[in-house]
């Protein structure tokens, strides 16, 4: 009975032993015509690089030719994808779309249709390389798509933005607060948006989640979108102290008139970003009603915001000479300390 057992365990080390070595010649071959294969690609790519050039800038070589082969076609769209991130200007990327949309339509669309992640995700980044923006269309299909993942759902978000599609406003109104789509992702689609879908969004201010109102709020700082003052001048009454915060930063950025009465409160507010932010506002409007409130914050308990206490005071005609009192007349160690530091950025030609 034992000699059976051992038998069977012998045989069955040696079943796993055949599978292990095939599994290990099979993935051997595979390396191999792997490497076989971008090794001809990296050919091709030689052979053709003048004359991808050459097309970009006049538009008289022949590229294609029949029935190129698979490694060819590979060569040809790695090229113009190494072109489109160095060649600039309108004719070339005329040119990039024309030939993409002639020969590689096909190509890439059933690229998105593959399994494989990699496939998929190479035929986005191509679209946006190419500038194929006629694949909309199997953009929408695929974010529809359950098996989509979010890094594919990012990069779909960000092309239907840049080609100003209308359905990027319903998209991003749905995307919910669970969603894995990070922030930097949602900034970058955000940021490519054009003023009137942006404008869109913000009409449902209410309705989006916080994370995206928060971004909403910075754009409208970065890109002064100062028809949003309305806006602006309600978010700043919130209780949500984040919210505030941003619409304090948006009128620092963009320069709207902040209702100067509504920002008092925030110099003696508990939440330090607050009064930070306080003070940055009042020095980018340079209002003369808060001048007392700033020097009051260069006592601040927190370092950065009598740092920015200091900068907004010397953005006021007379602020050298303010801080200049402050450290030969303030008894507060905090206060002098932070009036001298700035003073020698800015004599040392420091510019705010």
């Amino acid at each position: 009975m034992i000699e059976m057992s051992l038998v069977l365990l012998f045989i069955l080390f040696l079943v796993l032993l055949f599978l292990l070595f095939s599994l290990f010649f099979y993935l051997m071959v595979k390396k191999y015509q792997k490497n076989q294969t971008r090794q001809q690609i990296n050919a091709l790519k030689e052979d053709y690089r003048l004359a991808v050039f050459h097309y970009l800038q006049n538009g008289q070589t022949e590229l294609w030719g029949q029935d190129p082969e698979k490694e060819k076609v590979m060569a040809l769209i790695e090229l113009l994808s190494d072109y489109s991130h160095v060649l600039t200007g309108r004719e070339v990327e005329e040119r990039i779309y024309l030939f993409a949309k002639e020969h590689l339509t096909d190509f890439i669309k059933k690229k998105l249709t593959k399994k494989r992640w990699s496939l998929r995700m190479n035929a986005l980044f191509a679209i946006e390389d190419f500038y194929m923006e006629h694949l909309v269309p199997s953009l929408h299909d695929l974010y529809q798509k359950r098996s989509t993942t979010t890094s594919e759902k990012a990069q779909i978000l960000k092309l239907i933005a840049k080609y100003n599609d209308p359905k990027i406003v319903e998209y991003i109104k749905g995307i919910n607060q669970n969603q894995n789509l990070s922030e930097f992702s949602l900034i970058s689609i955000l940021s490519i948006m054009d003023d009137e879908k942006l404008d869109e969004l913000l009409s449902d201010f209410d309705e989006l989640p916080n994370r995206t109102q928060y971004i909403l709020v910075d754009m409208i700082g970065k890109k002064q979108l100062t028809q949003h003052h309305p806006l602006l001048q309600k978010l700043v009454l919130q209780d949500d102290a984040e919210l505030r915060i941003r619409a304090l930063k948006a009128y620092a950025q963009s320069g709207i008139p902040i209702d100067a009465k509504a920002l008092g409160g925030f110099f003696e507010a508990d939440n330090w970003q607050l009064r930070m932010m306080a003070a940055r506002v009042a020095g980018m409007q340079r209002l003369d009603m808060y001048r007392e409130s700033l020097l009051n914050l260069l006592s601040d308990r927190e370092y950065i915001v009598r740092a920015e206490a200091a900068k907004a005071i010397l953005r006021y005609k007379e602020g050298k000479a303010i801080l200049q009192r402050v450290t030969e007349e303030s008894k507060d160690l905090f206060a002098k300390d932070m009036a001298v530091e700035w003073l020698e950025k800015e004599g040392g030609g420091y510019s705010y």
